[in-house]
């Protein structure tokens, strides 16, 4: 029993962890990703304090 626990616990990290490949963006209509020069980063806004 504990071994299937642990077997599931690996596969669910393994599958988890593959599929982020880079950064996203929105595909041309040619299928050809944006130039370096035209893509934004957007800052992330801090989180609020917790309290």
């Amino acid at each position: 029993m504990a071994l299937r626990i642990v077997a599931t616990l690996v596969t669910t990290g393994m599958v988890a962890a593959c599929g982020y490949k880079g950064p996203l963006y929105m595909p041309t209509p040619d299928g050809k990703p944006p130039p370096d020069s035209q893509q934004q980063t957007v800052p992330i806004p801090p989180t609020p304090p917790i309290l």
